[in-house]
């Protein structure tokens, strides 16, 4: 078996050959560089590379456990497991040491190989090794760190289907060298859960989560549903899917007509059942009502109230919406969601969120008709009914934002977006607000990338999506919004400052 390493990495070849309990040898070749990796039963049980810093010697160099005089006594065209051999034969190494060496020099042959997304490998079912050596590594924990360094742009390739189910694995032990958020994403998949759902309960930047995900399903600790499978399948697999075949035949297929029917009608459902949601949120005068909890809810009950939320109504769902009224609704509606989930899950925020809210309902007992918003959320007074409510709404939020008090500016630019979602203003500075936050950051970019469509010729509105990206740790989008500011107005003060911060840190990088 041949192929490209574009097509199938290695982190995927590792994968396929120990779920396929696959025994021989996989040699991959990378801009000269060339790497075998021998397997026996699924196991990967050695590496070698011709790389000469990949080489025992010069491991032996490196660690000094074996002097200069010594070292000369071997030949220098030795192997690596014929110069192993030669040190424990002659007394000069212990065979425990000899096998820490190994175990480190093949982790390290592993680690540069299952970068390369580039190059060429051929697999060999006949080629054995012929030494008994087994160098045991922790394969799992080298895949899952190949996907934490692997390019954030090939990683998402790996991922064409927001549908995909992610499911949990029969048996999952944690071990030391486990990330925290490993750890979090795994909490997360408790059950089958599709892949933009999943994405969405991480709280992660898009990207990074497909990272941690591919990690996870790379060794073995989530299942996918879809992979680019490499070999051919065995002969027991044929056999199943003929039977299910068989099976799902015994049923006539649906008219082009009944399909369609469904379809539109299942989009139809969704549609009113959002917009019942967010009826109901738009009722809602605290954050108990938004989330629907009894103030009496533990913090688990809150959490799990929450991600419940998450998995039906995250903006990240919905993304075929994007740039559509109901997406900017939808936004801005779980935007709010966020946010009480934030203050009643922090026990010092909760305490004086309740606190706000008892003085609001003695106040509401004392003079019912106000006009005071009931939220207990910095006691703003919110406008609802026109383009003037919307305006009233933006500047007070502007105010709020300027002044540092994020909560008040979140739900007053909130309810100028949601009045007048074609008003870039509203939607460019709803989006600043939410991204003083990392847990509404990715709400952030939703906002400030409806308002650059709105607006593309407004240099500050590119200048804020570059700040967001910047802040996310995307230096090269960053780049190009700021570089696409300042083609529009070069003399745009924060776009300048921006570029300016973006070449310090690849200086310090």
């Amino acid at each position: 078996m041949k192929g490209t390493l574009t097509e199938q990495p290695l982190t995927e070849l590792i994968r396929e050959i120990s779920t396929k309990n696959l025994s021989g040898t996989l040699r991959l070749e990378h801009e000269r560089v060339q790497t075998a990796i021998y397997f026996d039963n699924g196991e990967l049980i050695y590496a070698a590379s011709n790389l000469r810093t990949l080489r025992l010697r010069e491991y032996l160099n490196k660690t000094g456990i074996v002097s200069d005089k010594d070292r000369a006594r071997f030949q220098n065209n030795l192997s690596d497991l014929a110069l192993a051999a030669a040190l424990t034969s002659s007394g000069t190494l212990r065979q425990k040491d000899v096998d820490t060496l190994l175990t480190s020099l093949v982790s390290d042959v592993l680690r540069v190989a299952l970068l390369w997304t580039e190059g060429t490998w051929d697999f060999n079912d006949r080629a054995r090794l012929d030494d008994p050596v087994r160098v045991q590594v922790d394969t799992p924990a080298l895949l899952r760190e190949a996907a934490q360094r692997m390019p954030l742009s090939f990683v998402s390739e790996r991922f064409r289907n927001p549908a995909e189910i992610i499911s949990p694995a029969s048996e999952v032990s944690l071990t030391s060298n486990f990330l925290p958020t490993e750890g979090f994403m795994l909490s997360r998949v408790d059950q089958p859960t599709r892949l933009e759902d999943l994405v969405a309960l991480s709280g992660l930047p898009e990207l990074d989560a497909y990272r941690l995900i591919y990690g996870l399903a790379l060794s073995g600790l989530v299942h996918r549903e879809h992979w680019h499978n490499a070999f051919r399948a065995d002969q027991a697999k044929p056999k199943a899917k003929e039977k299910t075949s068989a099976r799902v035949a015994t049923a006539p297929p649906p008219s082009d007509a009944e399909q369609a029917g469904s379809r539109w009608g299942s989009v139809k459902d969704e549609e009113e059942n959002l917009e019942k949601f967010l009826l109901r949120l738009s009722q809602a005068t605290n954050y108990y009502e938004v989330i629907e909890i009894p103030t009496t809810a533990a913090t688990n009950e809150i959490k799990e109230a929450y991600y419940a939320l998450a998995r039906r109504y995250h903006p990240d769902r919905f993304h075929l919406q994007f740039g559509t009224p109901l997406h900017a609704k939808l936004s801005s509606a779980f935007a709010r969601i966020t946010q009480a989930y934030e203050t009643l899950t922090d026990p010092a925020a909760r305490s004086t969120y309740d606190q706000k809210l008892e003085r609001s309902r003695q106040r509401a007992a004392a003079a019912p008709h106000t006009g005071k918003a009931d939220s207990g959320s910095d006691d703003v007074q919110i406008k609802t009914g026109g383009p003037d409510s919307a305006e009233h709404n933006f500047r007070e939020g502007l105010g709020a934002l300027k002044e540092g008090r994020n909560k008040a500016a979140v739900t007053y630019l909130a309810a100028a977006a949601r009045l007048e979602p074609q008003e870039a203003r509203y939607r460019a500075y709803y989006g600043s607000a939410l991204a003083a936050s990392e847990e509404t950051r990715r709400l952030a970019e939703n906002e400030i990338l409806a308002a650059v469509k709105l607006a593309p010729a407004n240099a500050n509105f590119r200048t804020m999506l570059a700040e967001l990206y910047f802040d996310l740790k995307f230096p090269k989008r960053a780049q190009t919004e700021v570089e696409r500011a300042l083609a529009i107005d070069p003399n745009n003060a924060s776009a300048r400052a921006l570029l300016r911060k973006l070449e310090n840190s690849r200086k310090v990088g």
